[in-house]
C-alpha cells in the first residue's frame, strides 16, 4: 500500500484530521512534539484503493538539538511516503511564514517534488466573510479547505488524495463473471466502484473502475478496458 503523510507547522491540526479520517485514537495536544512517533493506520479511498496515512511531528523552526534523533525517526514516514498532506493552520495569522517553515523542511528533506496537497485547516475558526475569501480561492488553487474538528471537507480530501496517487492507477473496464463466481464477484465488489450491472443468462456483466493489479488478476474476466 503506498503510503500518504500528514506534514506541517506544529499545532496546524494534524493528529485531529489524522484522527478524522481514521477513527483512531491519537494524542492531540497543543504542545510542542505531541507527535513524535509515527502513527500508522490503513484508510480507504472513495476509488476503493488503500493508503496507509502516517502522522508525524509538527515543524518548527531551531529544532531543538536533544530532540534531533525522534524528530529524523518520525520524518522516515515522509521520504517513503507517495503522496505529502501538508496541513496548514487557516486561521493562523502567521500562515505564508509557517508554509515556507514547512517547505524548507521538505527541502532538506529532498522531497519537495513529490505530489503535495495543501490543506487548509481549522475553517470553522474564521467568520463568514474569510471563509468566503478562503473557499473561493481554494476552487480556483486546488488547495482542499477543511474542519478536522467538525468533519467538513473530508469527502473532497479524500478524493483529491486520490487524484494524486499514481501508484497502482485506475482503470475503467467491462467484466464478464459468471454468478456461480462468488468469490470473484466480491472481491470486485470490496476492491472497485461498480457502475453498472446486468444478467444475461448465467452472467453479470459489470462496468468497474479500480486498481491495476486487481483488474489484472482478474484478466481471464475482462471484456474491454474503456
Amino acid at each position: 500500500m503506498p503510503t500518504v503523510a500528514l506534514v506541517g507547522y506544529t499545532n496546524a491540526g494534524k493528529s485531529t484530521l489524522f484522527n478524522c479520517l481514521t477513527g483512531a485514537q491519537v494524542l492531540q495536544s497543543a504542545r510542542m512534539f505531541a507527535t513524535l512517533d509515527p502513527k500508522l493506520r490503513a484508510i480507504e479511498l472513495p476509488s476503493r484503493r488503500k493508503v496507509l496515512l502516517s502522522d508525524t511531528v509538527g515543524f518548527i523552526r531551531n529544532l531543538p538539538h536533544t530532540l534531533v534523533t525522534s524528530f529524523r525517526a518520525t520524518l522516515e514516514e515522509v521520504a517513503q511516503a507517495e503522496v505529502l498532506l501538508h496541513i496548514r493552520d487557516a486561521s493562523s495569522t502567521y500562515g505564508e511564514e509557517q508554509k515556507a517553515q514547512v517547505e524548507k523542511v521538505l527541502g532538506e528533506l529532498e522531497v519537495l517534488d513529490k505530489p503535495r496537497i495543501e490543506v487548509l485547516n481549522k475553517i470553522d475558526l474564521l467568520d463568514a466573510h474569510e471563509r468566503e475569501g478562503l473557499l473561493a480561492r481554494t476552487e480556483a488553487s486546488g488547495e482542499v479547505a477543511v474542519s478536522a474538528r467538525t468533519g467538513e471537507g473530508m469527502e473532497t480530501l479524500l478524493a483529491a488524495i486520490d487524484r494524486a496517487l499514481h501508484t497502482d492507477p485506475l482503470l475503467t473496464a467491462e467484466l464478464w463473471v459468471p454468478q456461480q463466481e462468488g468469490g470473484v464477484l466480491a472481491a470486485i465488489e470490496a476492491g472497485m466502484v461498480v457502475h453498472a450491472r446486468e444478467y444475461e443468462g448465467n452472467l453479470v456483466r459489470m462496468t468497474v473502475s479500480g486498481p491495476a493489479s486487481l483488474l489484472g488478476r482478474l484478466r481471464k474476466y475482462r471484456l474491454r478496458d474503456e
